[in-house]
């Protein structure tokens, strides 16, 4: 699996612009995703990628890196 697809794809299936992102783009500053949405992202994660994801982490996650670096950790984990 690979994480970066895994998080880009998601936020592509939820209409978030990825044109342009790297790993250091700020998820909530420069993507404009709120909490609501990034339980969104966490959820559609968990689905795709087949990972567990715990939700009060994962809203704390700044970055498209930040996001990739926890998928990455909870697949190898799980």
């Amino acid at each position: 699996m690979n994480s970066n697809s895994v998080v880009l794809g998601v936020l592509r299936a939820l209409e978030i612009d990825t044109n342009g992102v790297d790993n250091a783009t700020h998820l909530r500053d420069e993507l404009g995703v709120d909490s609501t949405e990034l339980v969104e992202i966490a959820v559609a994660i968990e689905r795709s990628a087949a990972v567990k994801i715990d939700t009060n982490e994962f809203l704390a996650l700044k970055t498209i890196g930040d996001l990739v670096t926890y998928v990455d950790n909870a697949a190898h984990s799980g």
